[in-house]
């Protein structure tokens, strides 16, 4: 008969098998057991302070730090030594209590089973920790899976979710720690052997809660069940999933299988390979795609089942059509690097490739600094300089191959059409001024390479993102001094928060920041943003936080906002937008009376329409886009006389003072005027021109 316990040991840092009477044998309610709360998030009422653990002491009913922790022993700040089974909560803290998470604490797994023809029992005792202005509120549960291969049953324990749906516990995200599977697979593997007359091998070494399930559903080949999402253009026909058509429960050689579907014909030693680590198949694949001939170099990543430079393998799947590995999830960053290592194996060969690639994906090592690189070389390979592809060839991806093409990209954005950014009500109240700290969002793509300048980082490749609406950029300045850059995605989550050169923040700049966060009730995803203690908090009980008014751009404004916006307010595309809201307003082509006299032509546009006044002034001034937006006005006749010769002097003297877009407009014109254009083909140019327009100043996103 088998009957096993399992508890934590603080010391080993693992699950380990328990004898100890006292907690094998008692109910759990009757057991002595330890709650360790570890508080993350943010501390609503200031009382915990985040990074530090806490005991719940049953003695005083209250929460305790630490002082000593040891297997099975606790010493609490307050002097309480408390003696049970230590469970260690990770409780993450809202702004607003009733979103306070929930956690599920293992404190004890059993594994039974009669005898070998008889079902395996896996149970855990749980505890539900959930935070409490007060303290916390604990309640225990029983979950158990019990499978009889005799009797081909399983049966698993439900959990009540928040919308009342009830799903299998193992749907959830406690894991089974690893000897809780093995001793689980053991007693199962004796079950299949009465059930069937085989007892199945199971050499693969990944030991988790997928492997328990997996050699629940494919007993003979409990690897199969890891590649579903490989295979999930394969399993699905007609909406209809296929995969026990496909891959059998009482097949046993798999392998052959996956060779037909994939069409392939590998080496001896991937066979040997994927009975160990199922994902030796998806690395195959991928080298195979890049052309890597050597099995030799291949072998070693044959046993990496974790990942691929921090890409989790088991989210890649195969694309049947493109005949590829690919990923739906973080598919630009597969993209990119991809890209990286196709290109560092033509110049450095596979040997070196795949020892760069191999440190990596064995330390999932890649940083965001490194990852801003491959972004940045993807996206301006064709413009970076000869020096700068030279360098990251020599040393990698390294802090000063960073700055390197940082500095070029930002050259590079700058000459990239500007296009306002648009943020929501929400969004909007991120900019405001704290402690002498402002915070401001990101106004048009342009301020994109002045940023990346000032920061020396490579927020500059982040344009798309931006305007597709998936990032938001917000910078900080104390006065005249760049502060720090934070990114947020989905919603209200910061990913990123550095300093100049990506350095971390400052103790004084991480605490404003720390604080607008709080303010703006945004989660920190990353550790870029250091929480502050309940005394620092204190500090900023008095601080005002002033809002930062959001100011329309150019293209939101009305007719009667441009024509009566300040002087200093006038910007590149002002005069270009001025006048296409002339254009398209209720406004019609003057004369003046005969009688009058103008000592110039600027006075007498001036009369006949006055809200034009500054595109007038600016062209007689020698500006060279005002001059531009009257030769289009000339051109089209909507709110002055129409005038081909008078638009074509403006447009050129445009030209003349080095606007090469006053030429380009210029070219146009002669050619209009030389040819002889219906009504209706001049009316589709025009609405081309119009167009071509509207994208320029930023008027369609």
């Amino acid at each position: 008969m088998l009957d096993a316990t399992f508890i934590y040991s603080y010391e080993n840092g693992k699950w380990v098998r328990c004898t100890d009477a006292k907690y094998v044998d008692k109910d759990i309610e009757y057991t002595p057991c330890l709650t360790v709360v570890e508080y993350t998030g943010y501390p609503y009422d200031y009382y915990h302070a985040l990074d530090t653990d806490y005991i719940f002491c049953p003695i005083h009913n209250t929460i305790e730090e630490i002082e000593e922790i040891s297997d099975n022993h606790v010493v609490s700040q307050e002097g309480c030594c408390l003696d049970g089974l230590l469970g260690h909560a990770s409780l993450k803290l809202s702004y607003m209590p009733e979103k306070h998470e929930m956690a599920f604490v293992p404190y004890r797994w059993r594994v039974f089973q009669r005898t070998p023809d008889k079902s395996t029992n896996i149970a855990c005792d749980v505890m539900k920790v959930q935070y409490c202005r007060n303290g916390i509120i604990r309640r225990w549960l029983n979950y158990s899976l019990a499978v009889d291969f005799v009797k081909d049953k399983v049966m698993v324990s439900k959990i009540k979710q928040i919308d009342n749906t009830r799903i299998d516990w193992t749907e959830t995200d406690i894991d089974v720690p690893d000897v809780v599977v093995e001793t689980a697979i053991e007693a199962m593997r004796d079950n299949t052997l009465c059930a069937t007359g085989i007892k199945p091998s199971v050499l693969c070494q990944i030991k988790n809660k997928t492997t328990l399930l997996g050699y629940i559903e494919r007993p003979f080949d409990v690897n199969i069940v890891f590649l579903k999402k490989f295979f999930q253009e394969f399993i699905k026909q007609d909406d209809t999933d296929v995969f026990d058509e496909i891959f059998t429960k009482e097949e046993k050689n798999n392998y052959k299988i996956i060779c037909d579907l994939l069409e392939i014909n590998p080496p001896k030693g991937l066979r040997k390979a994927y009975a160990f680590n199922p994902y030796a198949i998806v690395w195959y694949m991928i080298f195979k795609q890049w052309g890597i001939k050597d099995i030799n170099f291949m072998h070693k990543f044959f046993y990496l089942d974790d990942c691929i430079a921090n890409l989790y393998l088991h989210r890649f799947h195969y694309d049947r059509e493109e005949k590829c590995v690919t990923r739906d999830v973080a598919i630009v960053r597969w993209i990119v690097l991809e890209f990286y290592c196709k290109w560092l194996l033509e110049q450095k060969g596979e040997k070196k490739m795949l020892k760069w690639l191999y440190v990596v994906s064995r330390d999932a090592s890649m940083t965001e600094l490194q990852w801003d690189i491959l972004n940045s070389f993807h996206a301006f390979y064709k413009d970076l300089s000869e020096e700068v592809i030279a360098r990251l060839l020599k040393d990698g991806l390294t802090d000063y191959v960073h700055d390197a093409i940082s500095t070029e990209v930002t050259a590079l954005s700058e000459k990239w059409e500007s296009t306002k950014v648009k943020y929501n009500k929400i969004e909007q109240t991120y900019a405001c001024r704290i402690n002498g700290y402002e915070f401001r969002l990101l106004p048009n793509t342009r301020m994109l390479s002045k940023i990346g300048a000032a920061f020396n980082n490579c927020v500059a490749t982040y344009r798309d993102r931006i305007l597709n609406r998936e990032s938001v950029i917000v910078y900080v300045m104390n006065k005249e001094e760049y502060s720090a850059c934070i990114e947020l995605k989905k919603g209200c989550h910061i990913v990123q928060a550095s300093g100049k050169y990506n350095r971390q923040l400052d103790r004084e700049v991480n605490n404003v920041c720390f604080y607008w966060a709080k303010h703006n009730h945004l989660e920190i995803d990353v550790d870029d943003i250091v929480p502050m203690s309940p005394e620092e908090l204190k500090e900023f009980d008095d601080v005002i936080v002033e809002p930062i008014p959001y100011e329309k751009s150019i293209d939101e404004m009305n007719l009667e906002e441009l024509v009566n916006i300040d002087e200093d307010k006038i910007c590149d595309g002002y005069y270009l937008m001025l006048e296409w809201a002339l254009r398209h307003s209720n406004k019609y082509p003057l004369s003046a009376p005969y009688w009058m006299e103008f000592t110039d032509e600027i006075s007498r546009l001036t009369y006949l329409l006055p809200e034009g006044e500054r595109i007038f002034k600016a062209a007689g001034s020698g500006n060279t886009e005002a001059m531009i937006a009257l030769g289009r006005m000339y051109f089209r006749g909507r709110v002055i006389r129409q005038d081909y010769d008078k638009s074509l002097e403006w447009l050129e003297r445009a030209g003349q003072l080095g606007n090469l877009k006053g030429c380009m407009i210029a070219h146009k014109v002669r050619d209009y005027m030389n040819r002889d254009l219906s009504d209706r083909d001049r009316a589709i140019l025009l609405g081309l021109s119009e167009l071509r327009h509207r994208v320029a100043v930023g008027g369609l996103g």
